[in-house]
């Protein structure tokens, strides 16, 4: 990913290289075009990412692509007025490159909906946010076109400012109290809170750890509420559950998780936010010589999982991939501009347990 505050994630780049070759080479529609491999060569990256940016041109109907025959022009890509000019993914990027939102998928998503917009992550600095929202915004109302803003974790001053001004606008998760006029797509994080509470529950734990990122953010309060209400109709005391919170950091999350275990009667259930703190749970009771799934379970609520790989953890799936749910945004920020009104986007989820064992 870039490291300036305003960038284009990789996958972008690396689509508009391609764009640039074709029109360098003046290939009109029929012509052959690059291979996985070619362009695998033309971009320097490995075939699985030069394949990514193909299936966007394809998706953007500028080739078309047939098993043991390559790629084909289909359409020179054209500038044409477009209601949307560029997308603003805002997002910390610490958070970006700690937890992998805004990943490639939810972006070739974006993309595929919207040929030839911006579509570029922004950092918010450290300081002074609201002045570089602000600023962002000054620019977008003076276009033809306008921008559009995704909202990442995104802090209150953001959600206000881009509530305020009325430019096409969408929380990736869910927005704070007092901000009316944001959609959300996101999960079902009630859903998310209940589901694993009643899986730990379901395999005989008695005392559940919550560990969650140091600041919470709404979706967590929805989460943390559902779990408690499935505790309260399991008639579980409040001292049946305990709540860690941690920063991003490993080493800080394994002695945690230690402590955890070191306690008098220390719980055997873990529900935690970040994949960084299931990785310090299993590695902890690696260290105990237990196992994960035999005596202890975890699910994790937050797992950004590529197509066709096996998952290591129980995890609450959305039945959307993150590239349906890129495209979910695009479309709503498309509609945002013509000026209509649209709906939250709350996609369900379906707990993954096919990486705990089955209990004797």
């Amino acid at each position: 990913m870039p490291e300036t505050e305003a960038g284009r994630p990789k996958i972008i780049d690396l689509v508009d290289l391609l764009i640039a070759d074709i029109q360098q080479r003046e290939l009109k529609p029929g012509d052959r075009y690059l291979t996985t491999v070619d362009a695998t060569r033309m971009l320097g990256v490995g075939s699985a990412t030069a394949n990514r940016a193909l299936q966007i041109l394809e998706r953007r109907q500028i080739i078309t692509r047939q098993q043991r025959r390559g790629a084909y022009i289909a359409q020179v890509p054209v500038e044409g007025s477009r209601l949307l000019r560029r997308v603003h993914f805002l997002v910390h990027k610490n958070y970006l490159t700690s937890e992998g939102v805004g990943n490639d998928f939810v972006l070739m998503g974006m993309q595929a909906e919207l040929p030839g917009v911006d579509v570029r992550i922004s950092h918010f600095p450290q300081d002074n946010v609201a002045d570089f929202v602000q600023r962002l915004i000054d620019t977008s109302l003076t276009a033809k076109s306008k921008d559009g803003f995704v909202l990442v974790r995104a802090p209150y001053e953001a959600h206000q400012l881009i509530n305020d001004c009325g430019v096409p606008a969408l929380v990736y998760g869910c927005p704070y109290a007092g901000i009316s006029r944001i959609k959300q797509v996101e999960r079902d994080m009630r859903s998310i809170g209940e589901q694993s509470t009643r899986f730990l529950l379901d395999r005989g734990h008695r005392r559940i750890a919550w560990i969650l990122r140091q600041q919470l953010m709404p979706g967590d309060h929805e989460t943390l509420d559902a779990a408690t209400s499935v505790l309260d109709s399991r008639a579980m005391p409040c001292s049946s559950v305990l709540f860690r919170s941690a920063p991003a950091d490993s080493a800080v999350a394994l002695k945690l998780v230690e402590d955890l275990l070191d306690m008098p009667d220390p719980p055997t259930g873990f529900v935690c936010r970040s994949q960084r703190f299931a990785n310090a749970v299993a590695t902890a009771l690696e260290r105990r010589n237990l196992r994960l799934y035999d005596s202890h379970d975890l699910v994790l609520c937050d797992y950004y999982l590529l197509p066709g790989h096996r998952p290591q953890y129980v995890f609450p799936r959305p039945v959307d991939d993150s590239e349906t749910q890129g495209r979910y945004i695009a479309r709503n920020l498309v509609a945002l501009a013509r000026g209509d009104e649209i709906d939250d986007v709350i996609i369900p989820v379906e707990l993954d347990t096919s990486a705990a064992r089955p209990r004797r």
